[in-house]
């Protein structure tokens, strides 16, 4: 087996105590898909002046900062390192600050203070495969161009969520979290904009339509008529655990994106979670409607570029250019 990817985080915040959590939590297993370098920094200023001599993979930034705040850091930073994957630590949720950091920065996810024990880790491990994908689709959109091809025109169609787990309470909930539109859902949009070049609040009614199931058994049959985008199972159910279920659904249709629930999780299971059956995300239970939102949202985005990606790959070759 290969071992992990060796990933640079930058680390800054003001607050040492939560330098340290990060750290720990960035250094501690189970690692996933990617070992993590990690810097940290209590001076934005500092962080500019190491970010103009190395390259990092992700950056992890506190949203209020003495001197200089997160905008001005990120925005800062984004001038250097434009491929940075970037990410918001935030105690207090101003949205109208948060919407203009979005329209003046690539932000992928913003981190609540205080966050769960694996939420900060599977963060920055989304945002890094999401901008591996971006990269890629940006470097096969200019292989099309330069070859005189005309790129395909991005089509539009209903995203098929599904939502799995025993409790009749908790689909019955995610339906209406998935189905439903809020004030916070027009800093998705600008998040989504920003970071695909598309617009449009990505979880509304009309775009996303939304089945449930307290079967995963039942789930598993439902692929026979339907194709899904994304799967969102808790893990503990008594028919079939949701690992399982994601294993034998990535069978039957491996482009449909995997976000995990679970009020408990063990080291175990996460390493299950992510190098297993590759879930884009996890999610706690008890979930914050913006948390599980942000998270399936972006995934359907990754999920389109992944499959865009295959298409102008294909279309580079049959060009007679070398996908390289």
């Amino acid at each position: 087996m290969n071992p992990p990817i060796l990933r640079r985080v930058l680390v800054v915040d003001d607050e040492p105590n939560i330098v340290s959590a990060v750290r720990r939590e960035l250094n501690t297993p189970p690692l996933g898909r990617h070992r993590y370098e990690v810097e940290c920094f209590s001076d934005p200023q500092g962080a500019l002046e190491r970010a103009r001599v190395q390259a990092f993979d992700a950056v992890v930034s506190d949203f209020r900062m003495p001197g200089m705040d997160g905008l001005a850091f990120l925005k800062a930073l984004a001038a250097l390192q434009p491929d940075c994957a970037l990410l918001v630590l935030s105690g207090r949720t101003d949205l109208g600050s948060l919407v203009r950091m979005v329209n003046e920065t690539h932000i992928f996810r913003f981190i609540p203070k205080p966050w769960h024990d694996y939420f900060l880790k599977s963060s920055v491990g989304q945002a890094i495969d999401y901008h591996t994908a971006l990269n890629e689709n940006r470097r096969l959109a200019d292989k099309v161009r330069s070859s005189g091809i005309a790129m395909p025109v991005p089509t539009g169609g209903i995203e098929q969520v599904l939502v799995v787990d025993d409790d009749p309470g908790v689909c019955a909930a995610l339906e209406r979290v998935f189905s439903g539109h809020t004030s916070a859902d027009d800093l998705f949009a600008a998040i989504r904009a920003e970071l695909s070049g598309q617009g449009g609040a990505p979880l509304v009614a009309g775009r996303v339509s939304v089945q449930t199931t307290t079967s995963p058994l039942h789930a598993l049959k439902m692929t026979d008529d339907l194709t899904f985008s994304c799967i969102v199972a808790d893990l503990h159910m008594r028919e079939m655990n949701g690992i399982e279920l994601m294993r034998q659904f990535a069978e039957r249709q491996p482009d449909c994106e995997r976000v995990l629930l679970s009020g408990r999780l063990s080291q175990d299971d996460l390493v299950d979670a992510v190098d297993t059956i590759h879930v884009f995300g996890v999610v706690a239970k008890p979930w914050e409607d913006y948390e599980i939102k942000a998270c399936v949202a972006q995934a359907l985005s990754r999920r389109r570029m992944l499959i865009e990606n295959r298409t102008l790959a294909d279309m580079v070759r049959k060009a007679g250019g070398a996908d390289d």
